[in-house]
């Protein structure tokens, strides 16, 4: 019998053995033997489950972990991943019951926005999503940026670590009028406070008018072993559509571009929303280049996507 169950602290461990084991057999069967094994770090893991410990489950056979999932949920929207499950026990419709249990705890919240991300290059994972009632939107395009030299930034931007705790909590409120512009309820708080938490890297602000329309939150460190350290990580870039311009844009890309060089990174990386053609092209322009490609899908038709036509909202549904 295999038993499915909320995922513990204690679990983290084998859950980072079944990531690794997973992944690594699905790499191999994308590369052949040119695959490489990364691990999540430890702290990876506990962060993971921390920012919703109540979405995150575990599949249990006879005391051993086989397979997890992982919930988030940023306001109006929520979706799930990371996604694994031993391999030789794929198949065996124990993917659907942690799919079922993850659903189950992000439709608490009536009309939130549901979905998920996937790699093109499993067929398989994309047949059982579409056979669940996921839908096919638009890809997530993983963009990176070669650090040639300096930076230059026009304006030095607020940090989320030097500011005393009332203009954070100010930062907090306007942010989530500002992200709830691009999708109502959207709220990206979690990952703000969980990297300054965490020391996992640094938050930039935006203001206008004395008020913040826009942040860029980065990571400085790698959530992998032996692998990532030379990369500054954007987990996520928005604006206030009513504030979306190249010039607030490029604001935020210049500073944050301006931190990763401050500690030594060769590379940015952000995720860009398919759907918003304008930011992708502002980013060619600027020197970044797609690196990688996912799907995003949404559950049964819960929301079509972003109500703004040009607005800026740089994140990933993958954990």
């Amino acid at each position: 019998m295999v038993k499915i169950r909320l995922m513990g602290e204690k679990d983290a461990a084998a859950v980072r053995q079944v990531d690794a084991l997973a992944f690594w057999a699905w790499a191999k069967e994308v590369k052949g033997e040119r695959a490489s094994m990364f691990r999540r770090t430890l702290t990876n893991i506990l962060i993971c489950r921390e920012k919703d410990p109540e979405g995150c489950f575990v599949a249990e056979r006879e005391g051993q972990v086989i397979g997890f999932i992982f919930s988030r949920t940023w306001g109006g929207v929520g979706w799930f991943g990371t996604f694994a499950l031993l391999p030789e026990y794929q198949g065996q419709g124990i993917g659907k019951r942690l799919m079922a249990a993850s659903l189950g705890y992000l439709q608490r919240e009536p009309g939130r926005l549901i979905g998920l991300e996937t790699m093109g290059e499993s067929p398989s994972n994309l047949g059982l999503y579409l056979r669940q009632g996921f839908w096919l939107r638009f890809p997530t395009l993983l963009m990176a940026k070669r650090l040639e030299g300096k930076p230059r930034a026009d304006e030095d931007l607020p940090r989320w670590s030097l500011a005393d705790l009332r203009s954070q909590g100010s930062w907090l409120k306007d942010l989530r009028e500002a992200t709830g512009q691009i999708y109502q309820g959207l709220d990206y708080s979690k990952e703000i406070t969980s990297t300054a938490q965490h020391g996992l890297g640094e938050t930039l602000i935006l203001m206008r008018e004395g008020k913040a329309v826009g942040m860029s939150v980065t990571w400085l460190t790698s959530g992998w072993e032996g692998w990532g350290e030379e990369r500054a990580s954007v987990q996520v870039l928005a604006l206030h559509p009513r504030y979306t311009s190249e010039q607030t844009l490029y604001a935020l890309l210049a500073a944050t571009e301006g931190l990763a060089y401050a500690y030594g990174k060769k590379l940015v990386t952000l995720p860009v929303n398919g759907q918003q053609g304008w930011v992708v092209e502002q980013l060619l322009g600027r020197g970044y280049r797609v690196e990688g490609a996912a799907l995003r899908m949404t559950w049964r038709g819960t929301a079509d996507g972003l109500t703004a036509q040009r607005c800026a909202d740089l994140s990933r549904w993958a954990g």
